[in-house]
């Protein structure tokens, strides 16, 4: 009877220690979340490459619209005189007419490839960055977890540290 009350007793114990040590170790866990929309919308840094972007992306629209006009006036041209041009000379404003057209096509499907592919790459670059920066400000302040706020369905306030994502991002530019 002693050995099977001591055996309960055993049980019990490392049963308390096995529930008690991972309610300790939780105490000493470090969370924080940070929202990525906001350090896109609010940083400096991102700032700079957002209106790079937005500057290549107005350039290659007034080349398209430079173009789109030279063709609206060719039709125009084509449309006014092309009753009195003879027929072989029609046929080569029309193909002129065609050609041009079907190189405004592909001059705004370039275009959008180029803004595509610099977008994809500007958001890369965002990213590996941005990466660098939570890691090093997770380790600074010892987190076992950081997440970004999209992931999350519920977090407290407290637990925020997008300013400080912000700050040590921005501040990582200088570097």
């Amino acid at each position: 009877m002693k050995k099977v009350l001591a055996c309960f007793v055993f049980v019990g114990v490392l049963f308390g220690m096995l529930i008690a040590s991972p309610l300790a170790h939780a105490q000493t866990l470090k969370f924080g979340y940070f929202d990525l929309y906001r350090v896109m919308g609010e940083s400096k840094r991102w700032a700079k490459e957002r209106d790079a972007f937005v500057k290549r992306g107005n350039e290659l629209k007034r080349a398209f619209d430079r173009k789109k006009e030279e063709l609206n006036a060719l039709r125009e041209s084509l449309e006014k005189k092309g009753a009195m041009l003879n027929a072989e000379a029609r046929k080569e404003k029309e193909r002129d007419f065609q050609q041009k057209a079907k190189d405004l096509d592909r001059l705004g499907q370039d275009a959008d490839t180029e803004l595509k592919q610099l977008d994809k790459e500007m958001s890369e670059r965002f990213m590996i960055s941005l990466n660098k920066v939570i890691k090093k400000l997770g380790a600074e302040g010892k987190y076992s977890l950081i997440l970004e706020a999209g992931a999350i369905a519920y977090a407290a306030k407290e637990f925020d540290i997008t300013d400080q994502v912000l700050k040590a991002f921005d501040a990582a530019s200088k570097e």
